[in-house]
């Protein structure tokens, strides 16, 4: 069996997505628990950039340190029904996953900042959406709601115009589904983000009926039920 190495964290982030492509692609998975939430894995010492998620292939030794080499590697490496069936169609997946990892990287990783009361400039690497600068915790919730709600308002708007089908690119499920699966429903369960869900009245993607239609569909996929568990329920963020 095809068999890698990942270490991440006991959150959801940008680790869940990588656990379930390999369950819906039959790759196997040691998984470990990076410092400084787990001693598995030393990020600082054994991740070539210092930051995780970083992979290994035990079949021929490749390491990765980026989330979106991580992903492409597999759906190309080890076939399966997140690969792309030609160039156009991984365009527009890619274009999919890429507004996911935006979503991410400046709406849940600043909420990760407040949640978890990490406001050090250097733990937060100085991100470029300085959540608590010149106002403190309020004012970065209020930053950040609006922020949720004007790029999700933007991509609900695109998908209820182009969307052909009950995921991102049509009648298959993609690799972005899985991305854009795993952010939806951390804000929507992990208790963390309970001042997201307080911040827009309780359910920050009411306004995104065809987003939660297609969130909705991914969760029907057994692997990827399998390969999530209670980590909603359990993770912080």
């Amino acid at each position: 069996m095809n068999n890698i190495d990942l270490a991440y964290l006991p959150v959801v982030g940008r680790g869940l997505q990588i656990k379930i492509i390999c369950e819906m692609h039959n790759i196997g998975i040691n998984y470990m628990l990076s410092n400084p939430m787990g001693e598995d894995f030393d990020k600082d010492s054994q991740a070539p950039f210092g930051t995780i998620p970083w992979m290994k292939d035990n079949n021929n030794g490749i390491e990765l340190n980026d989330s979106m080499a991580i992903v492409l590697y597999l759906v190309s490496k080890y076939p399966g029904p997140l690969t792309p069936q030609n160039s156009e169609e991984a365009a527009i997946v890619n274009m999919y996953w890429s507004w996911a990892q935006d979503y991410y990287s400046f709406v849940l990783s600043p909420f990760h900042d407040i949640i978890t009361g990490h406001n050090e400039p250097f733990w937060r690497n100085l991100r470029l959406t300085d959540t608590l600068a010149d106002g403190g915790k309020e004012t970065g919730i209020s930053n950040l709601t609006k922020l949720h709600n004007i790029r999700t308002g933007f991509l609900e708007k695109h998908l209820s115009s182009n969307q052909t089908g009950s995921f991102l690119t049509g009648s298959n499920c993609s690799y972005a589904d899985i991305f854009l699966y795993t952010c939806v429903r951390t804000v929507q369960k992990t208790a963390g983000f309970g001042i997201l869900r307080d911040s827009c009245g309780g359910d920050p993607f009411k306004d995104c009926p065809t987003i939660v239609s297609i969130i909705n569909e991914v969760g029907k996929i057994d692997a990827v039920t399998k390969a999530s568990g209670d980590i909603f329920e359990k993770a912080p963020i």
